[in-house]
């Protein structure tokens, strides 16, 4: 059984890529967020282990293809607002700088990063 999945792994990648690197995982982060602050406080300067998980996909250029999309909607959203009338209250102002900012900083990188793991304990 090993043997036959190994077969069906070797036939499964692509020609010319080896089948561990058809099998890269690329994830999609945003950096996390001071809730405490009154004012946009994105910490983007925090251990990428610290970071949220907004996806997880098969290929780099999905990953980047997704991660502009989300720049562009937040992007959208911001130019929106700023169009309506009336002004909507400085809450929400807020909740759209931050998510603008966190899909700005937001990034892909290898599932396999070691900068994913967790510091050790001092």
């Amino acid at each position: 059984m090993r043997y036959l999945l190994m077969a069906v792994a070797l036939v499964i990648a692509p020609f010319g890529t080896p089948a561990a690197e058809s099998a890269q995982k690329w994830l999609l982060l945003e950096p996390p967020v001071d809730e405490t602050s009154d004012r946009v406080t994105v910490l983007d300067q925090a251990p990428l282990a610290q970071w949220n998980r907004v996806g997880t996909y098969d290929r780099e250029a999905t990953c980047e293809s997704r991660r502009s999309e989300d720049v562009r909607a937040t992007m959208t959203e911001y130019v929106r607002l700023s169009t309506s009338a009336p002004l909507p209250p400085m809450d929400t102002w807020l909740a759209v700088a931050r998510d603008r900012r966190r899909a700005e900083a937001s990034t892909c990188v290898s599932a396999d990063d070691p900068r994913l793991a967790p510091a050790p304990p001092r």
